[in-house]
């Protein structure tokens, strides 16, 4: 009996024992999984995308931009996990397949590129564009302060904005080196009149020489047209009136007139940007004001005969001061209906941000940040001199070069005809008389729908 108690302790014993050792043995594999789920865990952190098979549409525009973007979609990808389906459209074509989807509810569009001056006000009154307000106050890097005051005005709207500019254009002037040394002239004009006086200095009729040439051709030469207006201390529309027959337009319409009448080519009343950029590139005319984003034609040996003597100016100041335009050609959007709001946000914020902006000046995109124009790294492949003339305009730009309306095509025609009628000295007072009547009536049904 006693040696069956001893067995029966023996075997409890051996049985307590092997059940220690083997939850002390059990021990070591659990730490051993833990860990391995911790590195797991941090391995997946670190390749995790935060948008992770994510798809967004993008409907743009060709431009150096453009292919610069497109030709980094595949690191925006591996940053993101965002696969952007892009689609280049023709302006219209482009124009029209934002308004139909949008009428159908816009889900079919996630990022959009839109003409600020002609667009904003359309696709903003119809809802069409989600206002990014949200989006910019939760991303201080993107540094929406870094763009130039007249590119956001133009895309927003009651203190909301609906885009973020991407290209920019300057009102500017330029000029033969060659001629103004022959004529004396030391330094570039700084006032309107005295931008008058050059004209006339550098006018040569008999050797086929204008003094200066610039858009005259009715609603084309408008834009140009915009930088003397507000020179003058006009404007197109003040308080939501129509403004085209104020004294100070007048004194707008009259001098400009004067300038191409006098001392401006033969036929400029007929003449747009391409007639006066060819004039200019043969050296038939001494000056010439347009936006600077065509400074390559003048530049390229092939088809300029006066590449190497080309130099810039800012817009001369008049009574009410240097009021050149500084516009936005396009700018990003994201649609109301997109179904991927926050990933189109994020697009946006890479193809726009400090990074890639460098990225696309260096491949000719003329920006609308002000550190990328001041980067002298950025701007190596523009001219030097050319850049320094931006830097001077871009504090001073306006954001218009055009009234600011819906149905500005029509508008544009009514105004050029002004325009046409000084240079051709036709009475400017009556002619602006009449087409402020025009134009108001243009407001006026503008503002009934």
């Amino acid at each position: 009996m006693r040696s069956t108690k001893r067995l029966i302790c023996m075997l409890l014993l051996f049985t307590m024992l092997v059940s220690l050792f083997t939850a002390c043995g059990s021990e070591k594999p659990a730490a051993d999984s833990t860990t391995a789920n911790s590195s797991a865990a941090a391995n997946s952190s670190s390749t995790a995308k935060p948008f992770d098979d994510t798809k967004i549409n993008f409907i743009g525009f060709g431009a150096m931009w453009t292919n610069e973007i497109v030709a980094n979609l595949d690191k925006f990808k591996e940053e993101t996990g965002i696969t952007v389906n892009f689609q280049q459209l023709a302006n219209d074509q482009l124009s029209n397949k934002i308004a139909v989807s949008s009428a159908a509810g816009g889900s079919d569009l996630d990022v959009i590129a839109f003409r600020p001056l002609q667009e904003t006000l359309l696709f903003t009154n119809n809802g069409w564009v989600e206002p990014l307000d949200e989006y910019i106050s939760k991303s201080p890097d993107f540094d929406i302060n870094d763009f130039f005051e007249s590119g956001k005005d133009i895309c927003a709207i009651d203190g909301k904005m609906y885009g973020i500019p991407l290209m920019t254009e300057r009102e500017i002037v330029y000029y033969n080196k060659e001629l103004f040394a022959q004529a004396g002239i030391t330094s570039v004009p700084k006032t309107m009149d005295e931008l008058m006086e050059a004209a006339k200095k550098l006018n040569n009729p008999e050797k086929g020489i204008a003094g200066i040439a610039i858009r005259g051709k009715g609603s084309d030469a408008v834009t140009q047209f915009s930088g003397f207006l507000r020179a003058f201390g006009g404007d197109f529309i003040v308080d939501g009136k129509a403004a085209i027959n104020t004294p100070e337009a007048i004194k707008a319409f009259q001098f400009y007139g004067d300038l191409l009448k006098n001392y401006g080519p033969a036929g400029v009343a007929n003449m747009g940007w391409t007639e006066t950029q060819s004039l200019f590139t043969q050296g038939k005319a001494a000056m010439r004001i347009d936006a600077d984003s065509q400074y390559g034609f003048a530049l390229d040996p092939k088809s300029s005969l006066i590449s190497d003597k080309v130099g810039y100016f800012v817009l001369p100041e008049g009574p009410a001061g240097a009021k050149p335009f500084n516009i936005v050609a396009w700018a990003l959007g994201i649609s109301s209906g997109s179904k991927n709001k926050d990933a189109s946000w994020e697009f946006i914020k890479w193809s726009l941000g400090k990074e890639m902006d460098v990225k696309t000046a260096l491949a000719g995109n003329p920006s609308t940040r002000n550190s990328t124009w001041t980067n002298k790294e950025a701007n190596k492949n523009f001219p030097a001199d050319l850049v320094e003339v931006i830097n001077q305009t871009n504090p001073i730009g306006v954001g218009t070069d055009r009234p600011f309306m819906i149905n500005v095509g029509e508008a544009r025609t009514v105004i050029g005809n002004v325009i046409t009628g000084a240079i051709l000295g036709k009475d400017v007072t009556a002619m602006a008389n009449k087409a402020n009547e025009d134009f108001q009536k243009l407001l006026d049904k503008e503002a009934k729908k």
